[in-house]
């Protein structure tokens, strides 16, 4: 099974078993009484009492309550005859989480949790009425809620008054449904909201009273601008903070206001009288220092030069040296140079049709032949094996083996002298970055790079990460000492070195010039058919460079000037059938050499997955949920 296949399944599976985890949860709400008193400032005491059945042993229950748009001040968290339980308060995404209980003990049945809480900010003004619009259960429950209670104490300056209003709505969040009811009593100038029935997992309770305008003293609201934005803003000499900023937190009174920012003259601060319910805008217009353009323009070149720097170092160290500028016919590889190499050399790169170019350049040297071996299986199920035989008599004149040809030779080999092709495969694998680094290793050893390129692109590479794994870093520190530019520095840095990093292997000026030998032997090679008779001048001439035209990705061409020239295959090669010509050769050759270099760069197969105006239940202010730890 394919890694992406792996993956989806796993995706599957998750989501198949998300919904029975939620059932897994110990415990169910018998009743939710919230008891809400609203102060004549406009800040409330809320007091909730969860009734909860363990059905079997858990420390005890999390409360999740939703903070955005208001402040909470915790003040108690009791049992049912008033004893403090311990609890530890922690910041979660979008609010705050109780953890109530002792993780050295457990309890188990019916259980009691009373908890107190200031709010602030919690009612909302509007022209024709103040309002508390509260989700008092929360919708984050995975468990069912059996009862649903919320009564609310109304301020004494409301009591009497016939424009009070009420609602409330049940159900998952979003919903409009209204399966709940209330009851209000003007002697106790309170309202009471009750849902009709048990709230299933995730539905909750949320309720909404409307009241006469001007009840509650409206907090005044100073909204500081400046020109440019992004200034720090002070009141009273302490920062609040940037522009533009909306303060609705202050009493009437008077403050005083100013703005700072770097690279501005600091102006005076302004004097601001609030009154209550009063909206004031002070705007400051900021001067810039004359210098500020110059560093912004220094910045921004620095910015560029290190953001781009990878690209300034592949123009000045990735690009190959000239060499001659145009590419000459030449008639032999350059002196010394193995097929491999030379494929190598010219993309920088070690392919497996290298490695199997190298293959058969031993075996025309005299050093292994290629036995075929008669198929096995029926039909379309047949498949064909070779075998490799290990020879010690090389042709006279031989340039003799290498450093990298006698290394490939025990590697294939070991102590043997024969060796399928099959039985390389998922061993042989572990050998390839061996024989890639020598391969290389040869060719700085000759003078054709100052370093590997192997070496290069690894350096570039890791560099590329390393420094875009730093932006990640300064991004985590955005808005601390110019993280987000720092971030952005980072990023870039480390996209184009990763990008070029490929590119980045410089030749010599000697491999540059070698480069061109290559490709003027390539191009000498592939006028082989039109001047046959040139080329069969010379003995042997065919198979001693039908190698080089194999790593070179020639072979067809160059086998077309010998066709119909030898009628016998090679003595390293049996088991050819058929009358033999060239071509046909050299596509079986072709087959071969797709069979080994398959089975060299094979490994054993591995697991694992491959390398987002009406009201409605969960409105308002509160909510949350909770659960059992």
């Amino acid at each position: 099974m394919s890694k992406i296949r792996l993956l989806f399944l796993s995706l599957f599976l998750a989501v198949l078993f998300a919904v029975p985890a939620f059932a897994q949860e110990a415990f169910e709400i018998d009743e939710f009484r919230t008891e809400i008193h609203m102060h004549e400032n406009g800040a409330l005491t809320v007091t909730e009492t969860i009734d909860v059945t363990f059905s079997e042993e858990r420390h005890g229950i999390y409360r999740d309550i939703q903070t955005e748009g208001i402040a909470i001040e915790i003040i108690s968290v009791k049992d049912a005859v008033g004893k403090n339980y311990r609890y530890d308060e922690q910041n979660i995404g979008n609010g705050v989480r109780l953890k109530i209980g002792d993780p050295d003990v457990y309890v188990n049945g019916e259980q009691e949790y009373k908890i107190a809480y200031n709010v602030r900010k919690a009612v909302r003004f509007f022209p024709d009425h103040d309002e508390l619009y509260w989700n008092a259960t929360g919708n984050e429950w995975p468990v069912p809620i059996h009862s649903a209670v919320t009564a609310v104490r109304l301020p004494p300056s409301v009591k009497g008054s016939e424009n009070l209003q009420f609602k409330c709505f049940t159900g998952r969040t979003g919903s409009a449904a209204e399966n709940c009811f209330y009851e209000y009593g003007d002697e106790v100038n309170a309202v009471v909201f009750r849902a009709n029935q048990s709230l299933p997992a995730y539905n909750g309770l949320t309720i909404v009273v409307g009241m006469p305008p001007n009840i509650f003293e409206r907090p005044p609201t100073l909204e500081v601008i400046s020109d440019p934005a992004e200034a720090d803003v002070f009141i009273n000499g302490a920062k609040q903070c940037e522009t533009p900023c909306v303060l609705d937190e202050l009493s009437a009174g008077t403050y005083q206001a100013g703005v700072s920012k770097f690279g501005y003259k600091t102006p005076a601060p302004h004097t601001v009288d609030l009154s209550p319910g009063e909206s004031v805008i002070e705007s400051f217009d900021l001067e810039k220092y004359y210098w500020l353009d110059l560093v912004t323009w220094l910045g921004v070149l620095l910015f560029f030069a290190l953001a781009f720097e990878p690209i300034i170092t592949f123009f000045r160290k990735g690009r190959d040296p000239k060499g001659r500028g145009t590419i000459m016919p030449q008639y032999e590889p350059p002196d010394g140079m193995s097929p491999a190499e030379m494929g190598t050399l010219v993309d920088e790169k070690v392919h497996m049709h290298d490695l199997t170019s190298t293959i058969v350049d031993l075996c025309v040297r005299g050093y292994m032949k290629i036995k075929e071996l008669p198929e096995k299986g029926i039909w379309i199920f047949k498949s064909k094996d070779y075998e490799l035989i290990r020879l010690d008599k090389p042709k006279p004149g031989d340039r003799g083996l290498s450093d990298f040809e006698k290394t490939f030779i025990d590697k294939l080999f070991g102590s043997k002298t024969t060796i399928k092709i099959s039985d390389l495969r998922n061993k042989f694998y572990t050998s390839l970055p061996i024989l890639k680094e020598m391969l290389f290793d040869s060719l700085v050893a000759k003078g054709f790079f100052p370093k590997s390129p192997q070496k290069t692109r690894n350096k570039y590479l890791i560099k590329g990460f390393v420094v875009l794994f730093a932006g990640f870093l300064f991004q985590a520190l955005e808005g601390v000492f110019l993280g987000t530019a720092f971030s952005m520095v980072f990023f870039w840095n480390g996209i184009f070195s990763i990008i070029f990093a490929h590119h980045m292997p410089a030749k010599s000026k000697e491999g540059t010039l070698a480069r061109e030998h290559i490709l003027g032997f390539k191009d000498y090679l592939l006028t082989a058919e039109k001047d046959r008779l040139k080329f069969q001048e010379k003995e042997n001439i065919f198979y001693e460079f039908l190698p080089y035209a194999m790593t070179l990705q020639i072979a067809d061409k160059w086998s077309k000037a010998f066709k119909d020239i030898y009628n016998q295959p090679p003595n390293w090669y049996e088991g050819h059938a058929g009358v033999f010509n060239t071509t046909a050769f050299v596509r079986n050759l072709g087959t071969v050499s797709g069979s080994m270099g398959s089975a060299l760069a094979s490994r054993p197969g591995g697991s694992g997955g491959s390398g987002f105006s009406g009201g409605s239940s969960g409105g308002g202010f509160g909510g949350g949920g909770g659960g059992s730890w």
